[in-house]
């Protein structure tokens, strides 16, 4: 018997044990796993918080809002920021439309803004949250439309505008660092603005930190070419690590700040990819654009057409611009051309997935430039109006 004994014990000890059972999720942790799949609109969590007191507290919670906002990764456009045309001695005022239908429509008041002294100030771009505004002689202004939050800071000596052959411009980006951050609420995050000064031969850049309230150090590019300036009328586009501007003058090109290196540089356009001629911005509209290989789109619409030349960075042969995609906004739109229509303009990019905005005298489109697919969008802008920003945030009011 004691021998069987063993033999058994033996046996038990051999055989496979079964696995420990998974953790169990808590009443709280399984409500917030559902709680996160709502979708990232501005009515989605505010409406979760009026069913019970439980569920507002775990849509109110900073570490529930930080993984709503990592499992949706993008936030929604909420709508287009613009800064109307004003006389000198008038006010500065920027205008908000929303894009969104009910009940995720934000009243236009809530992201508008008035200035009552910064008659000079304009608006130069808008990304992550933030809004760029210059005045072209010796500020900057961030404006944060989520906060209200403002940051007014004086150019560097280097950059100070002194001869009036020399144009400012300039870049919002954030600049939180830590792993896995997602652009959506970075309002209360640093940020960086890339200040350009702008001469008939060559550019200055100098980089303001938020978190350091400092300056770097300014550098410089020559062009060979004349330049006139930086084209206002295509907005700058974060590609990468890079920000991009379209460069006018004798010859065309693309400005390049790299972020990482905080250096300038430029690509020079092919001489068919944009008209010559005076006054080709009457008839000519352009948008640079990211590329899905992660290179640089240059988009030129005229009329109802559309091209797009694509910028190869490479070693290979086959490196600099090739001639894309031509597009008949026309037939694509379904636009009826001839009965009354005129031909689109180009609102604004929103370079986080690649999505342009056309508005005509029959309504506003929303335009993905990889895929081509489009949809109307339900709101009413002026045909004429140029150029509005996208302005993309998650926002959640009352939480």
């Amino acid at each position: 018997m004691e021998a069987g004994g063993s033999e058994m014990t033996r046996r038990r000890r051999l055989l496979p044990s079964s696995p420990a059972p998974a953790p169990a999720l808590d009443g709280d942790d399984t409500m917030s796993e559902i709680l996160l799949r709502l979708p990232p609109l501005p009515s989605s969590l505010p409406r979760a918080s009026l069913v019970c007191k439980r569920w507002r507290r775990l849509v109110s919670e900073p570490h529930f809002l930080r993984r709503f906002r990592e499992h949706h990764r993008k936030p929604p456009v909420l709508g287009f920021i613009s800064q109307p045309v004003a006389f000198s001695s008038q006010r500065v005022s920027v205008t908000f439309t929303s894009v969104l239908d009910s009940p995720d429509n934000i009243p236009d008041e809530r992201f508008s803004l008035h200035l009552e002294n910064d008659i000079r100030c304009k608006m130069f771009d808008c990304r992550h949250g933030r809004v760029l505004f210059l005045d072209q002689l010796t500020y900057f202004l961030v404006w944060a439309p989520v906060t209200g939050e403002q940051h007014r800071v004086a150019f560097p000596l280097s950059l100070r505008k002194k001869e009036m052959s020399w144009e400012m411009n300039g870049a919002v980006v954030c600049a939180a660092s830590e792993q896995g951050h997602v652009h959506g609420s970075c309002h209360s995050d640093p940020f960086q603005v890339v200040l350009l000064r702008i001469g008939k031969h060559g550019i200055l850049a100098c980089v303001y930190s938020s978190e350091t309230c400092a300056w770097g150090n300014a550098v410089s590019l020559l062009w060979p070419h004349n330049i006139r300036g930086v084209y206002r009328n295509c907005p700058n586009t974060l590609v990468g690590n890079f920000v991009c501007w379209f460069l006018i003058g004798r010859r065309f090109g693309i400005l390049k700040f790299d972020l990482r290196s905080q250096s300038l540089s430029a690509i020079e356009l092919p001489s068919d990819a944009v008209e010559h001629a005076p006054y080709f911005w009457i008839n000519y509209q352009f948008l640079i654009t990211p590329a899905d290989d992660g290179g640089i789109n240059f988009l030129c619409l005229s009329g109802f057409s559309a091209q797009v030349w694509k910028w190869k960075a490479s070693c290979d042969v086959g490196a600099g611009w090739r001639l894309g995609s031509k597009v008949d906004l026309n037939n694509l739109l379904s636009l009826e051309a001839g009965v009354g229509t005129r031909p689109p303009q180009i609102l604004g990019m929103a370079e986080d997935d690649n999505t342009m905005f056309l508005v005509t005298n029959v309504g506003v489109f929303m335009l993905h430039l990889e895929s081509m697919q489009f949809k109307k969008l339900s709101i009413r802008m002026g045909y004429g109006t140029r150029i509005c920003y996208q302005f993309r945030s998650f926002y959640s009011a009352g939480i």
